[in-house]
């Protein structure tokens, strides 16, 4: 990848750090602000199963979706600084450009990618919700 290309793919790196940034802290304030909200009589937190559980846990998923994505953005910058960047993690091929450009973030090429998706944990009934 050329100079120009990789100081355009960095920019938009940055920039989307900024962004991850500010949802991220976003999220975690709303969080805290749904387990205390403000004018409760009490300054001892609610118990989760008292408020909107479910509201509760997709804000949560949602938080951790976005620091997971500011971590992968974080470990691409560093593949850029040193000269890792456009290498698959995984079998060290080369990844597409195309890939690259929709997901300028990525550390594996489509074929390892493919074969390296997590397994979704479906919810057993009557055990709490398990967050990575």
């Amino acid at each position: 990848m050329d100079k120009e290309k990789l100081a355009s793919v960095n920019s938009q790196l940055l920039e989307l750090r900024k962004r991850l940034l500010r949802e991220v802290d976003s999220a975690e304030e709303a969080l805290r602000e749904d387990i205390v909200k403000p004018g409760d009589i009490t300054s001892v937190a609610t118990h989760p199963a008292d408020q909107d559980v479910e509201g509760l846990d997709a804000q949560i998923a949602v938080s951790q979706n976005e620091e997971l994505l500011l971590d992968q953005v974080d470990a691409a910058l560093e593949r850029i600084g040193t000269g890792a960047y456009g290498a698959c993690q995984q079998c060290g091929g080369t990844i597409d450009a195309q890939r690259l450009e929709a997901i300028p973030y990525t550390s594996l090429c489509i074929d390892c990618a493919s074969g390296h998706q997590d397994p979704v944990e479906k919810p057993v009934p009557g055990e709490p919700r398990r967050f990575r």
